[in-house]
């Protein structure tokens, strides 16, 4: 297999990174049947827990816009075929997964979690409003996964059609809520039109409360516009975009503060590629190149590759990688440990095995300590959050008394029943895009404030992480009697630690930012984007409750102005401030109700003790697996000496193998780490 070396290292493209995945996963294979040689229980655990990540892992694409933008064409030019439905109608009822499947077919995966398996023909009968029939047929479905020999598939990962926003409510809701588990969301907008209200109010509210970085910008271009015009469309758009981002950002952070300065530096220029669509699907069919390259698809598909690998990958592969020089490090010092303490004296190795084992206790001692300060900073942000849940309340009567006050009545909408219907039902609408903007800038305070908390403990591990490190390195020095640099054992030994909190329970920018820059490195890492916990499948595993925040401030909330409630309501009264009066005293009741009911306060308590739990679980784990597995090897050693077993010439042979491989795989990890941080410090 080939070697990892800084020379031949390239993440220019997806087979590019599939070469180094496997070989990291050759190398932590190896590193499991040395591990299990040894008997290092715990190493093994961890390295099988990467390694089933490797395996679950894809890279997920999620096309979104509105409707009749040329969505499903855009997904069929990706392709390289024609595989999902396009129609000028509104067409697509359901998220319509394509992924690699050696025979084209199709996995119906129904609300109420039954499958079924169709003919790739029939999936117009499923998933699209094309007829009554299927339209009733898409209401009970929750994924339709399309399976097709596409090349482009082939490398994990997964492309995602969604349904057009604001064609129907519900169909906007099946959109924004994939949004969070995907890798790049891809935003086609028209030429000629550009930014709609609803386009503006998605990336304001929506995008850009998470992670702009992984949002990028396809404009649909028709075939008589000039390059010229072309050029002048695609740089309004840009420079849109730009202004409603540090917007936003001032909003949020204030244009005075460090974080809106980092902000500002650290978000570069938004993606923006001009594409001619329906040229760009012809070319794809023909196999034209030429044509490929004068849509602006060809050059499209580059930068989606090179942001996929690099931007997105580089912080996938630092999982695999740092378990590597983990357990490569671990087993390294086990067998010298192994080799030295059979050949000491007796008096020696009791001395060295009541040492090692009181460094062990201190260390376990020092690790209670350092739970009982995570929960005290779990508290602590429980107070910061407090006033933002008590002022809640206020804060969306204020928006839904604005939004009504605000909302211009004519005199022929309170005519009579039926006109007041429509009247309640445009009224409904316009709080409750009223009480999410409100509720999302809230919840994103909020989210903030658990985030900066976690980082900051990230952060403050460190120094456990030295110390536990340095105990590690003590415990070998005590068996073995060489020189070594105390250093970089404990680095290398803390840096396990920090990867696997940092890795694991936050975005990958903080380790990214230790590395590149040290402890304020990290923070920029962590900061530099609204939404650190928008996306990543990974971080959703550990730190699942934080990220359903604004579902839960917005869903129960809005409810009260769909499904038959204040939208239908009527009042006697025909005056119009009296209906306003009328609308907003009901309106202003059943937010407190629902208020009320929801126990937001416990609630998100809950989910910031969540959150800081994960992060002691994967401490403790880190941690314990270290200590455990030099526990267990140095009773084991005792037991061995009492029965006064030597090592054999065979086993010394074997453990030189096991060094020499191990040390080899030690080193290409160890290159290959250095270049991820080039390429992230970039």
């Amino acid at each position: 297999m080939t070697s990892i070396t800084p020379s031949n290292i390239s993440l220019d493209s997806v087979l590019e990174y599939n070469k180094i995945e496997r070989t990291l996963i050759s190398d932590l294979e190896k590193l499991r049947r040395f591990s299990q040689k040894l008997k290092l229980t715990k190493s093994i655990g961890l390295i099988d827990d990467v390694l089933q990540r490797i395996e679950q892992r894809t890279f997920s694409i999620a096309v979104v816009g509105e409707f009749k933008r040329g969505k499903s064409t855009f997904i069929n030019a990706l392709l390289g075929q024609e595989i999902l439905p396009s129609d000028i109608l509104p067409c697509s009822a359901t998220l319509n997964r394509v992924t690699y499947g050696v025979k084209p077919e199709v996995k119906i995966i129904f609300k109420d979690g039954n499958q079924e398996q169709i003919p790739i023909e029939k999936l117009n009968d499923y998933v699209t409003k094309l007829t009554p029939e299927s339209e009733i047929t898409a209401q009970s479905i929750k994924e339709a996964i399309v399976y097709y020999p596409i090349p482009y598939c082939q490398n994990n990962i997964d492309v995602i059609d969604t349904p057009g926003l604001n064609d129907d409510q519900n169909m906007t809701e099946v959109t924004l809520s994939v949004l969070p588990q995907v890798d790049a969301a891809i935003m086609i907008i028209l030429a000629q039109s550009p930014f709609s209200q609803f386009e503006r109010d998605l990336l304001e509210n929506k995008l850009l409360t998470n992670d702009l970085g992984r949002v990028i910008f396809v404009v649909n271009i028709w075939d008589s516009y000039t390059p010229e015009q072309t050029e002048r469309i695609l740089q309004s758009v840009k420079n849109r975009i730009q202004k409603y981002v540090l917007e936003r950002a001032e909003n949020q952070f204030g244009k005075d503060s460090e974080e809106y300065t980092i902000y500002k530096q650290k978000i570069g220029t938004p993606k923006v590629f001009g594409i001619y669509i329906k040229q760009a699907l012809e070319a794809k069919q023909k196999g034209d190149q030429n044509l490929l390259f004068q849509s602006g698809f060809k050059q499209f598909e580059v930068a989606l590759e090179k942001f996929l690998t690099q931007e997105r990958g580089v912080i996938l592969l630092e999982v695999p990688a740092n378990r590597v020089i983990t357990s490569s490090k671990e087993i390294l010092t086990t067998i010298n440990i192994q080799e030295s303490a059979l050949a000491m004296k007796q008096e020696e190795f009791q001395a060295a095995r009541e040492k090692s084992l009181a460094e062990i206790a201190a260390i376990r001692e020092r690790q209670t300590t350092e739970f009982r300060l995570i929960d005290g900073a779990a508290a602590n942000v429980k107070l910061l959050v407090r006033p933002l849940i008590s002022n809640f309340s206020t804060e969306l009567k204020q928006a839904a008394e604005e939004a009504i006050r605000d909302t211009k009545i004519e005199p022929r909408e309170v005519k009579n029943d039926n006109t007041k219907k429509s009247l309640a039902n445009k009224l409904s609408k316009t709080v409750e895009n009223a009480l999410r903007h409100r509720t999302d800038k809230i919840s994103q305070k909020i989210q903030d404030e658990i985030q900066k908390g976690r980082d900051k403990e990230v952060e403050r591990l460190q120094d456990f992480a030295q110390s536990v490190g340095q105990a590690i390195t003590n415990i070998e020095m005590q068996f073995v009697q060489v020189e070594v640099s105390s250093n970089r054992k404990t680095s290398a030994a803390a840096e396990a630690i920090t990867v696997g909190l940092s890795v694991f329970t936050g975005f990958g920018g903080i380790w990214s930012g230790y590395r590149a820059a040290g402890v304020k490195g990290a923070l920029v890492g962590a900061g530099a984007s609204f939404g650190t916990l928008f996306g990543i499948g990974m971080v959703a595993g550990f730190l699942g409750a934080p990220i359903t925040l604004p579902v839960l401030l917005i869903g129960g909330v809005i409810s009260i102005f769909t499904g038959g409630g204040l939208a239908s309501k009527i009042f006697a009264d025909d005056l119009i401030e009296n209906y306003r009066k009328n609308y907003t005293e009901e309106t202003l009741e059943a937010l407190d109700k629902h208020i009320r009911e929801q126990r937001l306060e416990q609630t998100i308590d809950d989910q910031i003790t969540t959150a800081f739990k994960v992060l002691k679980e994967k401490l403790e784990q880190e941690v314990n697996a270290l200590l455990d597995n030099t526990q267990k090897i140095i009773t084991e050693l005792s037991d061995k000496r009492g029965r006064q077993e030597a090592m054999t010439e065979t086993e010394r042979q074997e453990f030189n193998q096991i060094r020499a491989e191990t040390q080899r795989i030690l080193g290409n990890a160890q290159r290959l780490c250095e270049q991820l941080t080039e390429i992230i410090s970039v």
